[in-house]
C-alpha cells in the first residue's frame, strides 16, 4: 500500500498545525511509518478533505466528522497532557490503515 494521507488542521494553519506536523513526522519516523502530511486551516478543511481523501485528520479544535475518516484531536501533542496515549492512537490508526 502507498503512503497514508494525513491532514492536520488548526485555526490559521500557521503555528499549531506546524508543531503538530513536526511531532507526527517524528513519531511516524520513529515507528518506521511514512505518510504525506498536509496542513490547512479549519476554513480550508472541507476542500482539503474533498481534494485529498485523507486517511486521518488531526485537528487542534472541534470540527465536524467526515464519514469514515478518523478525526483525532491532537492537543496533547501541544500540551503534553496524555501525549503518549495520543501517540499510540495515531500509530495504531496508521498501522491499521496501512495493512
Amino acid at each position: 500500500m502507498g503512503k497514508s494521507q494525513i491532514v492536520i488542521s488548526c485555526a490559521s494553519s500557521i503555528a499549531t498545525s506546524t508543531v503538530v506536523a513536526m511531532e507526527v513526522r517524528e513519531l511516524l519516523e520513529k515507528h518506521g511509518l511514512d505518510a504525506n502530511i498536509t496542513q490547512c486551516s479549519f476554513a480550508e478543511l472541507d476542500s482539503r478533505v474533498e481534494m485529498l481523501s485523507p486517511d486521518l485528520i488531526l485537528v487542534t479544535g472541534p470540527v465536524k466528522q467526515y464519514g469514515d475518516i478518523p478525526v483525532i484531536v491532537a492537543m496533547p501533542l501541544l500540551t503534553g497532557i496524555n501525549k503518549e496515549a495520543l501517540q499510540n492512537k495515531i500509530i495504531d490508526t496508521i498501522k491499521s490503515i496501512q495493512k
